[in-house]
């Protein structure tokens, strides 16, 4: 068989770096089981933004694979782009499979779908003939017992990857009600043993993908069991790899001293904590099973091993208003620079106790699809929905005061908005205070190209220049070495 996998997707903080690793762990069991496959992952290495709606149609009909896989979340699958791109399959007479959060949460949605073939939701370690061979629509594979290294070298592009995502681990003990982690990856956790067959597999990062320059553990509970995370940084640091280490997220309960000088001498610049919300009764409703007087401890001893704490926090999460808000943005506030803090709206995710809760409260109906989170220039996003205790409007407005009294760089992007916001609601002592002592300058000079060249973020060069002229005693834009102009110009390049 010749098997095509497809990523859509999406525009965040890992478009144009990040490769989606289920699609190249499935790719290992499809070749295991004597099969040929094609990985086109968009949102690794999308296309030209000219050529996005028709790019993959036009793969589909070059390939003609016998079978299509799609991984996707809720928010690619409502993509014109995404259903035209079905639609031309099923025409073909191409079987498709669904897998990815979209099929975990819709899963009786997608079964009624008869352009889809089988629903896939699990872990496909190992299990490609399996579900092959199985005359069920919806498969739940659950948790395997193995950990098939990922195949990335099938990857169209791969040999631009930089960016190496791995599996220490995989699930999470905690049944946090907003998290979607434990219906994708179970409330088991599994720790990978660190054996040959682990370090090899970073071994041949260096012969399989040349340009690689860090590997980001993408763990939902990577300090589970602290022992074993300390094991690996202690082996990885030993045998001297290259790569600077980055750590997605960590639980503040699970790390200590040691850990953190570890985590500093593999390259770590930045730890994210996930917080949620200050607000100690929209924390409890959370059901976290840890203390905010235990996160604030972790948060300083980050910052005291030389680690900028990277706080991620929610608006809109069941029981929150605009009062509980505001007490969230004061307990953040109790922390020193240098922090980052990411203020995110609520994203439901079906199946979770958060989602059932605004189902039941009227705020949602079954079935409800979010819309992705805006990108910088557009931000503050949209609010996603009405809720009793918290409008959309009030939860956009929320994020934007948010970012404001956090000193938040990343508003300069939509700054002619936000001016506009800030006048219409009051707020214009805050944006007056943030303008003068925000790092927007330093954010414009060193994080805003680099997110231009990923196609994370659009903008021309001389939007740019005018902005960076704000900042010059002489208003015109100088730097040494001034940005060239296809550093603005995104090409689907990964550079």
């Amino acid at each position: 068989m010749k098997v095509l996998l497809w990523k859509p997707g999406v525009y965040d903080s890992t478009r144009g770096e990040l490769p989606t690793i289920g699609l190249a762990i499935l790719a290992t069991s499809i070749i295991e089981a004597g099969h040929s496959v094609t990985i086109a992952d968009h949102h690794f290495y999308p296309p030209a933004e000219d050529q996005i709606e028709t790019a993959f149609i036009e793969l589909l009909k070059e390939q003609k694979p016998d079978l299509l896989g799609i991984s996707a979340v809720s928010h690619e699958w409502t993509m014109s782009r995404v259903q035209a791109a079905i639609n031309a399959a099923h025409e073909m007479g191409i079987p498709i499979w669904v897998g990815g959060p979209h099929a975990v949460a819709f899963w009786d949605i997608l079964e009624q779908d008869k352009r889809i073939s089988k629903v896939v939701i699990g872990e496909a370690d190992g299990r490609f003939q399996t579900i092959l061979d199985s005359e069920d629509k919806v498969l739940r594979l659950g948790r395997s017992e193995v950990f098939n290294e990922p195949t990335f070298s099938a990857m169209l592009n791969s040999e631009n990857l930089a960016d190496y995502p791995l599996f220490v681990s995989r699930g999470c003990h905690y049944n946090c009600t907003f998290c979607a982690a434990t219906k994708v990856f179970g409330s088991r956790w599994r720790g990978r043993a660190l054996d040959d067959a682990f370090w090899d597999e970073l071994d041949r990062i260096t012969v399989n993908h040349p340009k690689c320059k860090m590997i980001s553990i993408i763990d939902d509970a990577f300090t589970q069991d602290l022992d074993h995370a300390k094991n690996f940084l202690k082996e990885y640091i030993r045998r001297q790899y290259p790569y600077q280490v980055s750590v997605f997220n960590v639980r503040a309960d699970y790390i200590d001293e040691e850990f953190l000088d570890l985590l500093k001498q593999t390259g770590v610049e930045t730890l994210a904590v996930g917080i949620e919300s200050g607000d100690p009764e929209v924390f409890r409703l959370l059901r976290k099973g840890e203390k905010l007087e235990t996160i604030a401890t972790a948060v300083r001893m980050i910052q005291k091993a030389g680690i900028v704490p990277w706080l991620n926090m929610v608006i809109g999460l069941p029981g929150d208003s605009i009062e509980a808000h505001r007490r969230s943005v004061d307990w953040i506030l109790q922390f020193d620079q240098p922090r980052i803090v990411q203020w995110l709206i609520f994203t439901p995710f079906r199946g979770t106790p958060a989602y059932d809760y605004f189902v039941e409260c009227g705020d949602l109906e079954d079935g409800y699809i979010p819309s992705i989170q805006s990108r910088y220039e557009k931000l503050p996003d949209n609010g996603m929905f009405d809720s009793t205790e918290f409008s959309s409007e009030a939860k956009s407005l929320a994020q934007m005061e948010a970012f404001l009294k956090c000193r938040t760089p990343i508003l300069i992007l939509s700054d002619e908005n936000v001016r506009r916001l800030c006048k219409k609601h009051d707020m214009w002592d805050l944006y007056e205070d943030w303008r003068a002592n925000a790092p927007i300058r330093e954010f414009l000079e060193t994080t805003v190209p680099n997110k231009i060249a990923k196609g994370q973020e659009s903008m021309d060069p001389e939007e740019y220049k005018k902005l960076m002229a704000q900042f010059e005693d002489g208003g015109e834009f100088k730097n040494d070495g001034e940005l060239p102009t296809d550093h603005f110009v995104y090409k689907g390049a990964n550079p």
